[in-house]
């Protein structure tokens, strides 16, 4: 690896842990206003949803048909299956079986 780059590397890690560090010693023993606290409870959720819609729907930055179908049974699955049981692992292995399959009954 390059100099450049492991310098570049190393520069946002410092400046990412200093933007969280200060939030969190500034504020340790400020607590947060309800509305805040709801809000932010859903802030994991949209940020997998947004890296996750975008793999599932698009090739290349287009719709990709022929893998849509398979892709959106895994998905699907994986979701509604997480959302009721709360195992990731045990969703995400479903997710996959059934990605499999509906890319094998469509080949």
């Amino acid at each position: 690896m390059r100099v450049e780059v492991a310098l570049i590397i190393l520069g946002m890690a410092a400046v990412t842990y200093v933007t969280r560090a200060a939030f969190t010693v500034t504020l340790q023993d400020r607590p947060l206003p309800a509305l805040a606290e709801r809000w932010l409870r859903h802030v994991p959720l949209a940020i997998l949803t947004a890296l996750a819609i975008p793999g599932l729907l698009f090739t290349g930055g287009a719709l990709d048909f022929p893998l849509l179908l398979p892709r959106l049974a895994g998905g699907l699955a994986t979701f509604c299956l997480a959302r009721r049981t709360g195992n990731l692992f045990v969703a995400v292995a479903v997710g996959v079986l059934a990605y499999l399959g509906a890319l094998r009954l469509l080949t």
